[in-house]
């Protein structure tokens, strides 16, 4: 018989302060757009690609890519796509889809981001689970700061394996 802990109240908290229906995988985005089977498949390559061997360009490696066009163009549909293609992979780590239309107001606004997303790291790795609560616990205002603070605390510091960001 294991010895089964409930779940740390800090996480609690966490989890309080999230916007569910922003993740990939949501009741709320039961029917949100994807790519038909054939459709936008080297814009979909190209992307998988980026994620599981980096970049080809010569120069520093980039950490982050944005992806722009228009509205309508089909952002939406290709990013829940790639986000349905990782996640099997255990490529994805976390995803936050906005949606000015949307009756929640976390997919809305800006302010349930971070928390969503160390949210879905913490479920994703044990290590990030326990250094996001440690996070949390060392800074019980993070919450209540702004959004630069808590991604510093809550995401990036977590991720780079080091402290709790002052």
């Amino acid at each position: 018989m294991h010895n089964i802990l409930p779940q740390r109240p800090r996480l609690s908290e966490l989890a309080s302060r999230i916007a569910a229906g922003a993740i990939h995988d949501s009741a709320e985005r039961c029917d949100a757009p994807k790519c038909q089977p054939e459709t936008r498949v080297a814009v979909q390559d190209d992307l998988y690609s980026w994620i599981v061997e980096g970049d080809r360009e010569s120069g520093p490696p980039k950490k982050m890519k944005w992806v722009t066009g228009p509205a309508g163009s089909g952002k939406t549909a290709v990013m829940g796509s790639l986000a349905e293609r990782c996640a099997p992979d255990g490529l994805l780590g976390a995803t936050f889809f906005f949606a000015s239309w949307s009756a929640s107001t976390g997919r809305r606004r800006k302010t349930a981001f971070v928390t969503t997303i160390a949210h879905q790291l913490a479920e994703h790795r044990e290590d990030l689970k326990n250094a996001i609560s440690n996070a949390i616990e060392n800074k019980p205002s993070i919450f209540e700061k702004n959004l630069h603070t808590q991604m510093e605390v809550l995401v990036l510091t977590p991720i780079a394996g080091g402290g709790t960001a002052t």
